[in-house]
């Protein structure tokens, strides 16, 4: 494979891996909260010509389909795509590097210094940017996946679903497979629902990608070989271990990791979604963090790039310091970063097959369309005032028909915020 060329499915190229982390790093570096989306598709398919629009778009369903932290777990699949375990594994860490250092260094300045009047200016005005920056990632993505008839259909129906019907993740992802199915069976006996659906050709799931068959050994190339899944366990063991090591010195580690790894394995939708289970374990079981720390913490995950569930980093500084906020990232995210590695085998091999395509395809366009919910839902709790209004266009403005990089854009935001906001 040509390396500016786009990755056959289930093919890990031999893209370098200073490549890999070079550009994982720009991505995190750019990448606040839902804007990590745009930040990705704007890396390997404008800059790096590594993957094509489809096949990033196909990695967003998986990443949604999985518990944890979507923008991880696209992370996590892209780098695999590009070089398999070592690729999933460099792709993971530079892309929170970023997030993981400004969050650090955040939390000890608001534990030690206590400086909630600077918390509190620039969560104002770089939570505005934010939604700005977001409202950017959406537009693209629905520009790329709401292409046909029966897409809108699936993207509105996702919106109706989560505003309205206020129903989870799990019942839309349903919702949208099923429709998804019945569509393309139903299209492929009457040409005239799959002319005004826009729905292609079914292709069997015999074919693997464009004049790929698929191995005639059969079924075991659809799966993880054991060396894969060894490696795997490898990982996971070395990093659990290295915990185990440090108990001595920070008991807190068992609980504190327990109790991440079962959120990050368990809960589904996004990092919104993991709020709520965090605040309760952390606040109400544990008694680690009050309400107003919690609620400052939460504010300084939306001011610094990567998910909102960058969270763990400060719940666990404050509880055993450095090696407490290394567990709190590492273990909100290995659970879903082992099943996304596991999953991308099959999910790849079944890729090229045509009803996979275009049921991943309404997964996608569902997907986009909760995406404005989250967006509102940002905006509600943001846009209170003029300035943050102007702030948040301002972003748009940029970005968008400016064509500014999103970190110039950050860093002025940052700066008008500590002069605007009092």
């Amino acid at each position: 494979m040509d390396e500016k060329g786009a990755v056959a499915a289930g093919e890990p190229g031999r893209i370098g891996l200073w490549e890999i982390a070079s550009t994982f790093l720009g991505i995190g570096l750019a990448s606040f909260s839902l804007a990590a989306l745009g930040e990705a598709r704007e890396w390997l398919t404008r800059r790096r010509k590594w993957l094509t629009d489809e096949e990033y778009l196909r990695g967003v369903a998986l990443a949604q389909l999985l518990p944890g932290a979507p923008t991880v777990n696209l992370c996590s699949y892209l780098g695999y795509r590009l070089r398999g375990l070592p690729g999933a594994a460099t792709a993971t860490v530079f892309f929170l590097v970023p997030c993981f250092l400004s969050m650090f260094l955040l939390s000890y300045v608001y534990l030690h210094y206590g400086t909630v009047a600077v918390v509190s200016r620039l969560f104002r005005g770089l939570a505005a940017l934010v939604v700005g920056l977001v409202f950017n990632t959406v537009v693209n993505l629905w520009q790329a996946g709401v292409k046909t008839r029966i897409n809108w259909f699936l993207a509105v129906a996702g919106f109706v679903m989560a505003f309205w019907l206020k129903l989870g993740v799990i019942e839309i992802l349903l919702f949208a497979g099923s429709a998804g199915l019945v569509l393309v069976f139903a299209a492929g006996r009457l040409p005239r629902l799959a002319a005004w659906a826009g729905l292609g050709p079914v292709v069997t799931p015999s074919v693997r990608g464009p004049g790929e068959e698929l191995p005639a050994a059969g079924a075991r190339a659809w799966f993880p070989g054991g060396r894969l899944v060894l490696q795997v366990v490898l990982a996971v063991v070395l990093v659990l271990g290295a915990q185990v090591l440090l108990l001595g010195r920070w008991p807190q580690l068992l609980p504190l990791g327990g109790s991440f790894l079962r959120i990050g394995a368990v809960v589904f939708g996004s990092g919104y979604a993991m709020l709520p289970f965090i605040q309760d374990t952390v606040v109400n079981h544990l008694g680690w963090l009050t309400d107003q720390q919690f609620a400052a913490a939460l504010a300084l995950s939306m001011i610094t790039p990567g998910p909102v569930t960058i969270i763990g980093v400060f719940i666990g500084y404050k509880v055993a310091g450095l090696a407490g906020a290394l567990t709190g990232m590492v273990d909100m995210y290995l659970p879903a970063w082992v099943m996304t590695i596991v999953a991308a085998v099959p999910y790849d091999r079944a890729g090229g097959a045509g009803v996979v395509k275009q049921v991943t395809g309404g997964i996608v366009a569902t997907f986009i369309g909760t995406l404005w919910v989250v967006l509102i839902r940002l905006g509600a709790g943001t846009l209170v005032d003029g300035a943050a209004w102007a702030l948040a266009l301002a972003a748009v403005v940029a970005v968008r028909f400016g064509k500014v990089r999103t970190i110039p854009v950050v860093l002025a935001g940052a700066i008008v915020s500590m002069l605007l906001f009092r």
